[in-house]
């Protein structure tokens, strides 16, 4: 079989859309997906490929209509095309600085994403249910991972904790929301929605502060910050949120053990 971007170059030569004589510039990516620059004669285009749909089982047209409907609420760059095998999109280019690139102080960086997050959660939209405890048995099973009964405790435990916090409440969330996923710009704009899902506001909050490496100060300041937000007590945020985070531990790890095993 051809290389995905060899594939994607032609399947992108037929698009009215992209003019004779474009260009893919790499830029840097994920973990395991691969982004570019789509360059053609008048305009650019943002592409990014599917390479982690080897581990994650991910409706792409669901997510791909999703984008469409934050992109409609301003909330996402607007995508343009899903590739025929859902191998790669190719989205609204924004030439824009992200969090990472602003130069912010870190109260500055944890007040602004606690108020996207904040947005994100009180915003409707028709997105799938997250079965974390379904995820982590995925993972589980591609590599191959002997559970002992110990394990296998914890696995309950955090199965039911999970649970009752999905009882409790779920919104639309994000799920991993690095910097680099937020422009510096306002109104702020998201990328990267593979991992949206409706689901425990304070999952989404923990996987926000382990995602960016946040020191205890930086998680107290998001925490805080989000509270005020939404109108909660701080140290109810803050309980709620260190009650998620061995559960996005846990799904980090499977996460990229899965990754190296198919790698």
């Amino acid at each position: 079989m051809k290389p995905l971007k060899v594939r994607m170059e032609t399947e992108l030569a037929g698009l009215p859309f992209v003019c004779e004589g474009f260009h893919l510039n790499a830029l840097k990516g994920g973990a395991l997906n691969s982004s570019y620059r789509l360059a053609t004669s008048n305009k650019s285009y943002f592409v990014k490929t599917f390479e982690s749909d080897n581990i994650a089982v991910l409706d792409r047209k669901r997510l791909f209509d999703i984008q469409q409907t934050l992109a409609e609420k301003g909330l996402a760059v607007k995508p343009i095309y899903l590739s025929k095998t859902e191998t790669f999109q190719v989205d609204q280019w924004l030439d824009v600085a992200t969090l990472d690139m602003a130069g912010l102080s870190d109260v500055e960086t944890s007040q602004t994403l606690a108020s996207v997050l904040s947005t994100l959660h009180s915003t409707e939209v028709d997105a799938p249910e997250l079965d974390l405890p379904s995820q982590w048995q995925h993972y589980i099973n591609l590599i191959d991972l002997p559970v002992s009964a110990q394990q296998q405790r914890t696995l309950d435990n955090y199965r039911d904790v999970w649970q009752q916090a999905c009882a409790n409440k779920t919104v639309f969330c994000h799920n991993d929301l690095a910097l680099s996923h937020v422009t510096y710009a306002t109104p702020y704009k998201v990328f990267d929605w593979e991992y949206c899902s409706k689901s425990c506001p304070y999952f989404d909050l923990a996987s926000c502060i382990l995602v960016n490496g946040f020191s205890a100060t930086n998680e107290a300041s998001l925490c805080a910050f989000y509270a005020q937000s939404t109108k909660q007590r701080v140290s109810e945020v803050v309980a709620k949120v260190t009650t998620m985070k061995p559960l996005v531990e846990l799904t980090n790890m499977l996460w990229y053990q899965a990754a190296k095993q198919s790698a």
